[in-house]
């Protein structure tokens, strides 16, 4: 039972997240207080653009030089393959600025994406992980793609030693320049992808030494990747719940994990599980919830806040400070928090 003093607190506490949380969008919820300062004092979301088709499903970066968000589409057919298109945006300050552009490339299925690090062997450039198609050549993998004209693209990792991989879905680049990849069987669910020959890993390759190794294993399907500011912690999204044919197994793993396999957080609405994961200079891990949206834990896995917003929530990606882009499928969000929120991608990345 709580005391007299205790039952004050938690009073308190309420009242103060009532106050915030009645001040803010209705779609913002505040779970603790450390939300607010996250928010800023006018925290705003923006639908900044909307489509008619799923372009706008993974592969969220930002590349900082260029000030231009970079996406990828969900599947689309093209004759008898099946292609992922890349979109660049620029002018990202509203609806009516925005630019878009259809950059042809030569990925072979792209998903996730990640700005590289300064000081890195590859230089300024966009990674890629390549889910690859039902043909050998060219390879799922790792590329590499010129943020400037002509948008050429070149191979980086083709394989685990003589394994191809089953689908990379993922990537992150430690401040080291170190790339580490999540590899789930998804692509042969989806029919695009020959049958899986190895486990559903977490693997690391070191561009500069030109080794890779497995890093995590045991994973129902393991997806989002981010490193903290220090490199010290790589969290990793587990979606298992999601069997790959638009079904939801709800006994299957959709926690976050740490890199040394301590569970970090679960998603407490009914979703999949955390997919796109990044996080902040400040310690925090804001990934995208199908289902939910937008949901914020603090370094010690405390469930801060949740941003509900509709759409097929793939991925997300800090832009300047107290920006982040969100992708729902066919519409990207910007919201805008505190300029005290600083992606761990866009500190190490080049400027």
């Amino acid at each position: 039972m709580l005391s007299h003093r205790h039952l004050k607190s938690a009073l308190a506490v309420a009242t103060i997240l009532c106050i915030f949380s009645s001040a803010f969008d209705s779609r913002i919820i505040i779970e603790d207080t450390a939300f607010t300062s996250l928010l800023g004092s006018s925290p705003e979301v923006i639908e900044l653009t909307k489509a008619t088709s799923q372009f706008y499903h993974e592969g969220a970066s930002y590349h900082a030089p260029t000030k231009s968000l970079w996406t990828a589409s969900d599947m689309m057919k093209s004759g008898n393959t099946t292609v992922r298109l890349i979109h660049r945006l620029t002018h990202l300050e509203s609806r009516k600025s925005l630019r878009i552009e259809q950059i042809n490339h030569t990925v072979p299925n792209p998903i996730g994406a990640v700005a590289n690090v300064r000081g890195s062997p590859l230089g300024d450039v966009l990674l890629y992980a390549a889910q690859g198609t039902l043909a050998k050549s060219p390879p799922g993998g790792v590329y590499a793609l010129n943020p400037y004209p002509p948008y050429n693209s070149s191979l980086v990792l083709g394989s685990y030693g003589e394994y191809p991989f089953n689908s990379l879905d993922d990537i992150a680049v430690t401040s080291d320049g170190v790339i580490w990849v999540s590899d789930p069987p998804l692509g042969y669910g989806q029919g695009n992808r020959p049958i899986p020959i190895l486990p559903n890993q977490v693997y690391a390759f070191d561009p500069a030494t030109n080794r890779s190794r497995v890093l995590a294993d045991g994973f129902g399907r393991p997806n989002g990747l981010a490193a903290n500011v220090d490199d010290s912690v790589v969290y990793i999204g587990d979606t298992g719940a999601d069997i790959g044919n638009k079904t939801i197994d709800y006994q299957g793993p959709r926690s976050a994990f740490l890199s040394n396999r301590r569970i970090f957080a679960m998603p407490q609405d009914r979703a999949t599980a955390a997919d796109g994961i990044k996080t902040d200079t400040r310690g925090n891990v804001w990934a995208t919830v199908v289902g939910t949206g937008v949901v914020v834990w603090g370094s010690d896995g405390t469930l801060l806040g949740s941003i509900k917003l509709e759409g097929t929530m793939g991925n997300l990606v800090f832009g300047e400070a107290g920006q982040l882009f969100v992708l729902g499928g066919d519409r990207i969000y910007k919201i805008r928090v505190s300029t005290d929120v600083v992606g761990v991608a866009f500190e190490h990345g080049y400027k």
